[in-house]
């Protein structure tokens, strides 16, 4: 059994019980997938989300909305993956190599 948990910008924690599966979709990573996904919803919660949780054969779709953070828990409370968004590094080049 899995849970995901969101730890919003205010600091609130919500567990939601997944199942015994997930699929995760991330945005950049599978967009004709999110897309089809989520062509019903309105282009501002779109413009939100980084991706999407889903369980009970896609038909439950979870949002994962940037500004938070959220977590795949096992039912033993451990955390099993970090979803969270990942930041972008930076890239510099190195010293002495111009343009």
């Amino acid at each position: 059994m899995f849970i995901l948990r969101r730890i919003d910008s205010t600091g609130v924690e919500v567990n939601t019980m997944l199942d015994v599966y997930y699929t995760l979709i991330l945005k950049d990573d599978h967009r004709d997938v999110f897309d089809e996904a989520t062509k019903l919803w309105e282009k501002e919660t779109i413009d939100r989300v980084y991706g999407i949780v889903c369980v009970e054969d896609e038909d439950l779709i979870m949002p994962l909305y940037l500004g938070s953070f959220y977590y795949i828990m096992t039912d033993e409370g451990k955390t099993f993956a970090n979803i969270s968004k990942k930041k972008k590094k930076k890239t510099t080049k190195p010293f002495g190599v111009k343009g």
